[in-house]
């Protein structure tokens, strides 16, 4: 069966490459990856990954008022398709997939899922910083390990694995859109429980985030890295919010208030370094081409200047 996995991005070079070898390792058969607007050369990175057949990318600019995730995720399904593909995964750069069940891999986890189940709803464990930290380039997973209590409601959010997505009308971040027929869905939680949509009340109030007590870590799972360094958190905080239309900076929820709740993680959990020798290894793989590595290069520089230029605005703020 095919695994699909689809991500927008913009001014996240740094961990583009570490983003895909870790779900090349859990399995997925094709990622698509749109890029808008970006500075910091994220699109060259992912075109030299293209062209290496570890993606495929849609470069792209959006233009105000329009939502460059949801333009993102129409314009990847329009130029690539979904004919063919028994499951898609929507995925944000800073996000990352954790399978416990044996065999670790995202075919493990829909193979566990009941023939009626319609989409399989994951949960965040959501991750924080470490003090005084300045951003430097390395894998993220590695760098930050302390998360949030499992049942913080900032893990509530959900993340939905979705069989035979092409019958959906539209794909968003947490969830798609109006099924094609009108009937319930049947969802998974991550502990194996299932319940029935209800047509009455939106999709999104069901499928965009639950309360604490729903919250299940058991079968699956993805780390959130939302802030990672304070300044690399400057750089999130200037691209704004992108599931929100571009221009409509009064939508933008990166501040320090955000900042703050998710710097409280405190523990430890390095569970995801079962996946680490194994990225590491696909990403030398990919670094081995030289396109790959000068793209790579570039970016790591590129963001360093961002940086440092973000940095000196906030030191000169009154």
């Amino acid at each position: 069966m095919m695994h699909v996995l689809m991500s927008c991005v913009k001014d996240e070079g740094p961990y583009v490459l570490e983003f895909v070898a870790h779900h090349l390792v859990l399995g997925f058969d094709r990622i698509m990856i749109a890029s808008n607007d970006c500075s910091d050369g994220t699109d060259d990175v992912l075109a030299a990954l293209q062209g290496a057949g570890f993606v495929q990318h849609l470069d792209h600019s959006v233009t105000a008022g329009q939502s460059p995730q949801h333009q993102g995720y129409a314009k990847l399904r329009a130029q690539f398709g979904l004919a063919g593909a028994h499951w898609l995964m929507v995925l944000d750069v800073d996000e990352f997939l954790h399978v416990s069940v044996q065999g670790g891999t995202v075919q493990a986890l829909t193979k566990a899922a009941p023939d009626d189940v319609d989409i399989i709803a994951l949960n965040a464990k959501s991750f924080g910083t470490v003090p005084d930290m300045a951003w430097q380039p390395g894998r993220v997973c590695a760098q930050f390990i302390r998360r949030l209590g499992s049942k913080d409601r900032l893990n509530g959010a959900v993340k939905s694995l979705i069989r035979s997505p092409d019958r959906f009308a539209e794909i968003h971040n947490h969830h798609p859109i109006r099924p094609r027929g009108g009937k319930p869905l049947i969802i998974m939680r991550a502990d194996g429980t299932t319940f029935q949509t209800e047509k009455s009340v939106p999709l999104w109030r069901q499928l965009r985030h639950f309360q604490s007590p729903q919250i299940r870590h058991d079968l699956a799972h993805y780390n959130h890295y939302a802030i990672k360094s304070k300044d690399a958190f400057y750089v999130r905080t200037a691209r704004g919010n992108g599931s929100e239309p571009m221009g409509d900076d009064t939508k933008n929820r990166y501040n320090d208030d955000y900042f703050e709740k998710h710097a409280k993680a405190h523990i430890r959990d390095e569970q995801i370094a079962v996946y680490a020798a194994d990225v590491q290894a696909k990403m030398d793989e990919m670094l081995a081409i030289p396109a790959i590595a000068a793209a790579q290069a570039q970016t790591l520089r590129r963001y360093g200047e961002m940086i440092a230029a973000l940095n000196l605005a906030t030191s000169d703020d009154p």
